[in-house]
Parts: structure tokens; sequence; C-alpha cells
């Protein structure tokens, strides 16, 4: 009998222990949760806190999820079990903010709140403009782009209106543009002049820094060349200047400084030499120095791919028609000069001369010198010229002269 009752005694224990244990889970799914804040638009900065009510004690969490990641925040003890303030990290952003309100792992209750700019605090203008430079014409343009936020960097609603001007010359515009997907943008195109564009945009009283595009000539157009020279001679020494007309683009306007402009000049014998000159207030300017011979030049210019010029004629006579050459020490030194030049002063030291010596119609060897004080001299050495007839041929000025069968 005894042992009945100890039997009986065990069984009613575990009786209410299961008892307890399906109350107790009973409670926990029976907590339920309602949220009591109506508010759901908040600004960045403004105080949020969510109020919930419960219908029975228990541990809560709120855990939230923004585009900047997950917060887990606890109650406020203070106010109630089932308020929660957000932290100035998270009320500060924009968005749309997802919550959950956690008890031991269970969800009692879901739901968001939207988070907008804030319209009182001072905003900022991120603005953008490219390119800096541009032609001159209706065609071109540049674009300026504004990124307007609120003092914690959310950008602000769409269609807020943004004031843009700018300034060319005597004309200055404005116009209002309003933001789309975070940006707002304008297009400004050039005039048919050259010069700075000045460009700033303003939002209520914060205003952007200002930018300045410069607004180059256009395609510049074709041109005229001439020319200017100290003599006519071909004297291998003074120098003929190149320039062109003031060149301008399609509108009238200067080219800039610095444009490149090819001067190319073809000789009678076809072969070509070329200068070049940078343009200053439009004009270019080109050096060349004068033939050592008579000569005929035809000259042209271009901008490379862009404009050409017309054709000049540049006739250049020969300073001398003379060519003294006396041989010497048994024909084996060759004097040439005194060379002089159209008015017989001596020509300038560094004249070109050339000597081509030949046997039984062989070019054996071709030798050049450049006079000093109009006088140059060649020396045939025994040792490499043994005794025999020789033939020369002397070229100087334009000029030739020719001597056959000279022994040595």
């Amino acid at each position: 009998m005894k042992l009945n009752n100890q039997h009986n005694s065990l069984f009613i224990s575990l009786c209410l222990i299961c008892l307890s244990c399906y109350s107790y889970a009973f409670v926990q799914q029976a907590i339920t949760a309602k949220l009591t804040t109506t508010q759901t638009v908040f600004e960045a900065s403004e105080h949020i806190t969510l109020e919930f009510e419960l219908n029975a004690p228990t541990t809560v969490n709120l855990v939230c999820h923004s585009a900047y990641g997950t917060t887990i925040i606890n109650p406020d003890y203070e106010l109630s079990d089932a308020s929660f303030s957000f932290p100035e990290k998270i009320s500060t952003k924009k968005g749309v903010l997802d919550f959950q309100l956690i008890s031991e792992g269970v969800t009692l209750y879901q739901g968001n709140i939207t988070i907008t700019a804030n319209t009182k605090n001072t905003h900022k203008l991120e603005s953008y403009i490219g390119p800096p430079s541009i032609s001159a014409g209706t065609h071109d343009y540049t674009m300026l782009v504004v990124v307007p936020t609120d003092g914690y960097d959310n950008p602000i609603a769409n269609n807020t209106p943004i004031s843009i001007k700018h300034q060319f010359l005597d004309d200055q515009k404005e116009a209002s543009i309003k933001t789309t997907d975070l940006i707002a943008w304008k297009t400004i195109h050039s005039d048919t002049k050259s010069g700075r564009i000045l460009v700033s945009s303003t939002l209520n009283d914060v205003s952007s820094k200002e930018f300045s595009i410069e607004v180059f000539p256009a395609q510049p157009t074709n041109f005229t060349i001439d020319y200017q020279r100290e003599h006519i001679y071909a004297d291998g020494n003074q120098i003929t200047t190149f320039t062109t007309s003031v060149i301008k683009d399609t509108y009238g306007n200067t080219i800039s400084d610095g444009t490149l402009v090819n001067f190319i000049i073809k000789n009678q014998n076809n072969s070509s030499l070329k200068t070049q000159g940078m343009s200053i207030n439009g004009v270019a300017t080109a050096f060349m120095l004068h033939p050592d011979h008579k000569a005929t030049w035809e000259v042209t210019s271009q901008i490379n791919g862009m404009a050409t010029s017309n054709t000049i004629h540049i006739n250049y006579k020969g300073v001398t028609e003379k060519l003294p050459v006396r041989f010497t020490n048994a024909n084996r030194r060759i004097s040439i000069g005194p060379l002089q030049s159209f008015m017989e002063q001596l020509i300038p030291d560094g004249a070109i001369v050339k000597l081509t010596i030949t046997k039984n119609e062989q070019i054996l060897e071709t030798k050049l010198k450049t006079t000093a004080k109009g006088m140059i001299s060649f020396d045939l050495e025994k040792g490499f010229y043994s005794p025999g007839t020789y033939s020369f041929i002397i070229e100087a000025l334009g000029l030739t002269s020719i001597h056959s069968n000279i022994k040595l």
C-alpha cells in the first residue's frame, strides 16, 4: 500500500509539471502586439519613436532593415517595455525602413515607415559640368548636372525646382529645372561667338560654385598667304618670311592662338620643303632660308584637314654667273673662288661646293665642302689618286664647271 501512494504522488507531480509547461507555451503563443504610433512618414533628423501595445508582459526587441543595413534596437524601459527610440544614424537616412517586433525569436509585429529628406535645414548642391570647352556654333554643348541634398546628404524629393543661370558676353539667361531620380541637369549650347560661359545653380538660399566654359572658335575657313624678303637673290643667307591673312572660322571668330599652320614649298625640280608657324591673333608666320642657287618656288599653306590657302610663286635669281676654278700643285690642288655675290661682295661663309671626280667615265669620289671667306680648295693625295688623266665636275651656287682630261 505504501508503494501505491508513492506511485500516485509521482504521477500527480508529473501531471502538474506538464500542465505548467502547457500553460507557459499557451501564454507565449497567445502574446500579441499592436502599433499605437500612427505617424508613418518622418523627416530626416526628426525624433522617431515607435510604441506598441502588448497583451502580456514579455521581453521584446525591434529589428530594423534599411538600405544601410540591419540594426537591433532595445526598448526604452523608462517609457514603456514596448517603446523604441531610433538612433540618429538611422533617423537621418532617407528611405523606407522595415521593422519587426521580436520576442524570443517570434515575430509579434512587422511594418515599415518612410523617412524623407529634411526640408528645414541647409541644403547642399553638388554640381558637375563638362566638357570644359566647346566649339562655337549652335551644335556643340556642355551639360550641367546638379545633385541637391539636405544637410544629411539625402537626395531631395523629385520635382524640386533649381534655378540655373549662365552668362555669355552681354547675354545672361536664367532657367528653372526640376530634380528627377536624384539629379537635375541642363544642356547649355554654344553661341556663334567665341568667349567664356559662366554657369551657376541655386536652390533656395544655397548656391553652387561658379563654373567656366571656354567656347573656342569653330573650324577655320580658307585663307590667303603672302611673303616678304630682303632681296630676290638666291644667296643661301637671307630669310623669306611667309605670313597668312587673319584666319577666321565660319562665324567670323579669329582662330585660337597656337593653331599650327604648315607651309609647303615645291621647287622647279619638284622637291619639297616644309616650314611651320603658330597663329597669334589669327596670323601665322613662318620662315625659310633663301636657296643657294637660282630657283622658283611654289608655296601653299594648310591647316591639316581643315583649311587651305592660295598658291604663290616666288622667283630667286642667282647671285653670280662666275665660278672661278684654278689648278695648282701639279693639278693636285683645286681652288674655287673667290665666289662673289650680287654686289661683288664675298658670299657668306657656308656655301656648299661639290666636287665629283671621274676617270674613264666612272665616278671615283664625290666631295663636299663649305666656303670660308669666299674660298674653298680640294687636295688630291698621291696615295689615293695615282698619276693619270681625270675629269672634274664642280658645282656651287647653281653653277657647274666641267674640267676634262686633267693630268695628275
